[in-house]
């Protein structure tokens, strides 16, 4: 099987591949040797089946991810389906900031943290928006991990984003049309205090 390299993450490498005669993403989890090689391979499987775990997950609640082909634990390996389109990151309206705070929101209403859920993650395909990479997500039903992520979102939009007016607010609003004001109104009151403790920890 060809394999074109397409990034060399820390956790894994992602490539391009041919998987039955359609182009797929092979992502595959890198050995760490600083771990004895029983135990890597041991986190390397646990890991790659909980991200599969999690990506079945999301889609199952509502959210767009790519269609899995393949597990393979003990090669450590997922193939999924390739999804064209520009990245949100190259291609962000307020339309798509609201649509990311919905797809935010549903994955937090099914205790899913995504863990890196920045434009670059968002894929605007043909069929609407696809989010990628569940290599950082979790379950938790805290609100303070709920509001870590979304605190997450709000910094690339102040970052790299700063020059879309209105990003954050129509990604609250798209989180509200899913979780309600009352339970978003909450969350992003923790979001503020993040940001404090994080100002002070600066200043100290």
């Amino acid at each position: 099987m060809q394999r074109s390299l397409i990034k060399k993450g820390a956790e894994a490498d992602i490539y391009m591949i041919e998987w039955y005669n359609r182009k797929a993403i092979s992502k595959i989890r890198t050995p760490k040797q600083y771990r004895h090689a029983e135990l890597d391979l041991a986190v390397r499987k646990q890991r790659t089946v909980h991200e599969a775990s999690l990506m079945s997950a999301a889609k199952l609640a509502g959210v767009a991810t790519p269609f899995m082909y393949f597990v393979d634990p003990a090669r450590t390996e997922i193939v999924m389906e390739f999804v064209e389109g520009p990245s949100a990151k190259d291609a962000l309206t307020t339309s798509l900031c609201n649509e990311m705070g919905r797809y935010s929101a549903i994955l937090h209403a099914n205790n899913i943290i995504h863990g890196d859920p920045t434009t670059s993650n968002f894929i605007l395909s043909e069929k609407g928006l696809v989010l990628l990479d569940f290599g950082l997500a979790y379950y938790s039903e805290r609100t303070e991990d709920m509001a870590v992520d979304i605190r997450l979102t709000k910094e690339v939009f102040t970052s790299a984003h700063i020059a879309l007016e209105g990003a954050f607010e129509s990604f609250a609003a798209g989180y509200a049309s899913v979780a309600g004001e009352k339970r978003t109104a909450k969350l992003l009151e923790n979001v503020r205090e993040i940001e404090q403790r994080g100002r002070y920890a600066r200043v100290a």
